[in-house]
């Protein structure tokens, strides 16, 4: 939490995923420029209507 920044989402990308309650990690995850959305929930993120090759989806223990 300490090295954690708050970022304005100015541009909401839905729909998206399937499942609308998962949206919001993608918009955080773009507005971040983020590199990796850390989830258990791989298939739903794979099958996303928009593509974002630079944000990788990795499970939990792929990354420990």
């Amino acid at each position: 939490m300490s090295v954690c920044q708050w970022v304005k989402i100015f541009y909401l990308w839905r729909p998206n995923l399937k499942d609308e309650a998962d949206n919001h990690l993608v918009e955080l995850a773009v507005a971040g420029n983020a590199q990796i959305i850390v989830t258990r929930n791989i298939n739903d993120f794979k099958r996303s209507q928009l593509q974002f090759p630079q944000i990788e989806i990795l499970k939990p223990e792929e990354i420990i």
